[in-house]
């Protein structure tokens, strides 16, 4: 009996460790665009896959939803999407980095996105605030 709850307790300690890692940062987090991380897993090892639908009014792929996957360290977080699929090629990749806090996420990310009318790439940078949905 003592070993069974020797072992229950080790196993429980092992999800809080596991829980602490990941802060219970899984879930939905929209920003003030109305764009859509969707964090579905976090490893134990830190790394995270997921979910993201830009729907920033100027985005020509608006809407739709894209594999992201990325890295948390405690309250720090990098992840990336690129904006391709079997349906759709926006010829573009974005990287965020960033991290939590008081219940919200603060990222500054980085777009690089072909250029049509120049015919070359080019870059975009900037900043967003995401709280949970």
């Amino acid at each position: 009996m003592i070993r069974l709850f020797a072992c229950v307790a080790v196993l429980l300690s092992m999800s809080v460790a596991a829980q602490a890692q990941s802060g219970g940062r899984e879930g939905t987090w929209v920003n003030d665009h109305g764009s859509q991380l969707v964090i579905r897993s976090i490893g134990p090892d830190g790394s995270i896959s997921g979910t993201y639908a830009n729907n920033s009014p100027s985005y020509e792929c608006r809407g739709i939803t894209f594999p992201i996957v990325g890295w948390l360290d405690g309250d720090m977080i990098s992840y990336t999407a690129k904006w391709k699929s079997g349906a759709s090629d926006c010829k573009s990749i974005t990287s965020w980095t960033g991290y939590f806090r008081d219940g919200r996420l603060a990222v500054e990310w980085v777009l690089v996105y072909h250029d049509a009318a120049e015919g070359r790439p080019k870059v975009r940078a900037g900043q967003d605030s995401y709280r949970r949905s």
